[in-house]
């Protein structure tokens, strides 16, 4: 398991397309505070509305990106608000290995307000 966090998403946008080198469980979060309570939940059960789980995805050997449908959106959860989101990535390999991820967003917004 691997926590993340990406910078220059900005702080509203659209997911549009998300690639992950080996197979593996990716979700996104709005907060490191919901990266942390969403720790033990298994893969099969879905998150509670309003979790702040922004996307779940599942990687296999044969499909190493997924394109996702329009208005796949994200939004910063944090107060005050930041330009940032969190990810967590369990991969399904074992053994020593390197994973690779890659998003691809369109930024709607990247004002932190003021």
């Amino acid at each position: 398991m691997l926590d993340l966090s990406f910078a220059g998403l900005g702080v509203d946008g659209l997911f549009l397309e998300v690639s992950c080198s080996v197979a593996a469980w990716v979700s996104f979060y709005d907060s490191p505070a919901a990266r942390t309570a969403d720790a033990a939940r298994p893969i099969e059960e879905d998150p509670p509305l309003s979790a702040g789980v922004l996307l779940d995805l599942r990687f296999s050997a044969d499909t190493p990106t997924l394109k996702l449908a329009p208005l796949s959106s994200y939004s910063n959860g944090e107060i005050p608000l930041q330009q940032r989101l969190w990810a967590r990535v369990r991969t399904e390999v074992t053994g020593a290995h390197t994973a690779s991820l890659g998003v691809l967003a369109l930024v709607l917004n990247d004002s932190v307000g003021g």
